[in-house]
């Protein structure tokens, strides 16, 4: 039980960001490029891929940021609460709506770099490897799968960089709150310090203790670790792209 504390948390949490954030980003891709480059597009869809990719990180950000809340406080304390929505609800009774959102800084730190280095660089490589098979004689239909995984382990590489700072920040960020709340049981007691405050606080401290090297501790463990969920979920949602129905990502 102790180990599968939680769950509930993760669970809803990561599903409701994972299908925000490539809904929203396919969603939002040609909407961004009609208004970029109108009708016609234009002759790099880059920046409206980053767009796209953007907002749907921040709206991912806003689904996940209670959720992540939640989860750490049901991890750290077991007996706060028996289950998710008992667990929100005593979260937000004890510290109301805007402290289960003071994390957004720090989450959107993450969450924002991640979607766009993941999403836009997957649909970048993926084009370019059609473009270089092309090139060699290899039908596109012959070659999806190698380039999908291919693209997926590149998009993983840049995705993990560019997203590390944030995850430390965001750790630190939830490892603070968690002290202070260890700290004291007044639920406002922490409130006069704006989210913007705490987030500037945490990258200082991190910054002043660690230098710049301390933004990407841990960094090889999350190549192995994210890097591979990484791959496995690109190469799973340009399958399941093209089972609807869509054009593999690159072809378009």
């Amino acid at each position: 039980q102790v180990l599968l504390g939680g769950l509930g948390p993760t669970v809803v949490g990561y599903g409701l960001e994972g299908a925000v954030k490539f809904g929203l980003y396919e969603s939002l891709k040609p909407q961004f490029a009609i208004l970029l480059y109108g009708q016609e597009g234009g002759a790099s869809p880059a920046t409206a891929y980053l767009l796209a990719s953007v907002v749907a990180g921040a709206v991912a950000s806003l689904m996940l940021c209670p959720m992540e809340k939640t989860r750490i406080r049901l991890v750290t304390d077991p007996t706060f609460a028996n289950g998710l929505i008992s667990a929100l609800k005593r979260l937000l009774d004890e510290e109301g709506l805007f402290n289960i959102f003071k994390g957004m800084p720090a989450m959107l730190s993450k969450q924002v770099p991640y979607t766009f280095s993941k999403q836009v660089s997957f649909d970048i490589f993926a084009g370019v490897l059609y473009t270089a098979a092309a090139n060699a004689n290899f039908a596109a239909a012959d070659v999806k799968y190698e380039v999908s995984v291919g693209a997926a382990f590149l998009a993983s590489i840049l995705s993990c960089i560019s997203s590390h700072p944030g995850d430390v920040v965001l750790t630190a960020t939830y490892k603070q709150a968690q002290s202070s709340n260890s700290i004291s049981t007044d639920g406002d007691a922490h409130a006069s310090a704006t989210a913007s405050d705490e987030f500037t606080q945490v990258v200082a401290d991190i910054y002043q203790t660690r230098g710049i090297g301390g933004f990407f501790t841990g960094l090889s463990a999350r190549f192995v670790h994210v890097g591979a969920i990484i791959t496995s979920q690109l190469v799973l949602y340009d399958i399941v792209k093209q089972l609807l129905g869509l054009p593999a990502t690159g072809t378009h």
